[in-house]
């Protein structure tokens, strides 16, 4: 499948009264966002249901506008919020493509990791290996990617790069000493495999988040079927992870149903 990852389908920007918000992600406390939209236009992606659902008459998700206060947001936000942990970003990717021309992702970085908050960068795209030098220098930030499946899924992330440059990106930021995490999420029935991510990528990241699939009609009793495994496994292996509470309430469900569950590992 060719991917098309031009972004250039409108030049749009927009202006906001802050950038830095408090976060409803429970492993994050704030969440920025320099971009709306996303051109990766991913078919999972809960921002684009969201605002599909709840504006009035959204725009093509890939019609990517641009925080052009972003820098400016940044630098008076980190002054008047208290510290703590800033997910970077929670309802678009910093490093989708126009990131490549407008440069915005590294002004705002620049502004933020000479703070006391702690940067949390998740993305899809290995242009992050862009800021690797930026980034290196500082203890107060982690670079993350979203991994859905050890192989390439353009079903799913039509526009993304694929999971095997994420991957390739994710090696080279821990060889350099970068914190690293990936999100598994969303554990995408019959292609997202934990445990195989896990074993393949445990050398190489500091730690793993673990979610569902959200937003969608994906049934609970996939993830209290493979979670009592997941988990002996994990535990076994003295594999750094953190279990969103969805998932906590699938196991809790399980051991009152079944009991313990025995596992061939």
């Amino acid at each position: 499948m060719k991917r098309n990852v031009s972004w250039r389908r409108r030049a749009l920007a927009v202006r906001r009264k802050t950038l830095i918000r408090r976060s409803g992600v429970e492993w994050t406390d704030y969440n920025a966002n320099i971009y709306h939209g996303c051109a990766h236009n991913c078919r999972y992606c809960y921002a684009r249901l969201m605002t599909k659902r709840f504006e009035p008459n959204p725009l093509d998700w890939r019609d990517v506008k641009i925080v052009e206060n972003a820098v400016e947001l940044a630098r008076r936000d980190i002054r008047s919020l208290r510290p703590g942990r800033i997910m970077f970003c929670s309802m678009t990717d910093p490093y989708q493509p126009i990131e490549a021309e407008t440069g915005l992702a590294r002004k705002v970085l620049e502004v933020r990791l000479d703070s006391p908050f702690h940067v949390l960068i998740l993305t899809k795209s290995p242009l992050v290996t862009r800021d690797y030098d930026l980034i290196r220098g500082h203890s107060n930030v982690e670079v993350g990617f979203t991994i859905t499946s050890l192989d390439d899924i353009p079903f799913w992330e039509p526009y993304a790069p694929g999971n095997k440059k994420r991957t390739e990106a994710l090696k080279k930021a821990h060889s350099i000493g970068i914190k690293t995490f990936v999100s598994i999420e969303p554990w995408i029935p019959e292609m997202t495999h934990p445990q195989s991510i896990a074993e393949k990528l445990k050398d190489d990241i500091d730690r793993f988040i673990i979610g569902s699939m959200q937003y969608s009609d994906v049934p609970r009793r996939l993830y209290t079927d493979s979670l009592p495994c997941l988990i002996t496994w994990l535990d076994e292996n003295k594999i750094n992870y953190y279990r969103k509470k969805e998932l906590r309430s699938c196991i809790l469900s399980e051991r009152k149903l079944n009991g313990d569950h025995e596992c061939d590992l």
